[in-house]
């Protein structure tokens, strides 16, 4: 009897994510803040073959990677050690997070920084940041312009994947913070956009 009493204790149904768990910061940064970190991202050293979804035929895309776990986040990492990694390898985007941190993840370490960017012809697939409900993630657009005939939004799915929560645009200066829990997707930039679809992320974790 006592056992099951612990496994009903322990066993939590957690509810589902909904739109109002996507949150939405425009403008950012400063204009010159933008245009150094756009300056920054544009920048030489991509490397190419990052994705999204596992399957081997699946769509491969460019990224940089600046601080944190590479690969499967179970690898051996100090938090704190890799705030100084970003600081090294990323000042202004160092910077970007220190702001996130005080002002919209107090509480919030730094697990992961990278770029990535998306060419015509590549596609994300849905998948989740982290199985952690505690993880967030902190996207941000570089971008000093974006048409809506370019697409390239990302998309929000709830947990069955059978209905969209929401769909974010683009708009530069964005920065939209969400659950890592949240099923969503880079959806592809049209034959319309003349740029790499650029955007830089940072993946947390509460202490």
């Amino acid at each position: 009897m006592s056992s099951l009493q612990v496994v009903a204790q322990d066993f939590r149904i957690e509810p589902e994510h909904t739109a109002s768990d996507i949150v939405i910061h425009d403008d950012f940064l400063g204009r010159e803040e933008q245009q150094a970190i756009l300056a920054f991202l544009a920048s030489p050293g991509w490397g190419y073959g990052s994705f999204s979804d596992p399957a081997p035929e699946a769509s491969r895309y460019w990224y940089k990677h600046f601080a944190g776990y590479v690969k499967t986040g179970v690898e051996t990492h100090d938090l704190d050690q890799t705030e100084v990694e970003l600081a090294q390898n990323a000042p202004l985007a160092a910077q970007i997070w220190r702001r996130i941190q005080a002002t919209i993840l107090p509480g919030h370490a730094l697990t992961r920084c990278y770029a990535n960017g998306y060419p015509f012809g590549a596609e994300g697939g849905l998948h989740l940041d982290s199985n952690i409900r505690s993880h967030f993630t902190a996207l941000y657009y570089p971008h000093q312009s974006w048409h809506p005939n370019y697409a390239g939004e990302t998309v929000f799915f709830n947990e069955a994947g059978s209905d969209i929560l929401a769909s974010v645009y683009p708009r530069p200066n964005r920065l939209v913070v969400f659950p890592g829990t949240v099923p969503h997707v880079a959806r592809a930039i049209s034959r319309k956009c003349p740029e790499l679809r650029m955007t830089l992320m940072f993946k947390t974790a509460a202490r």
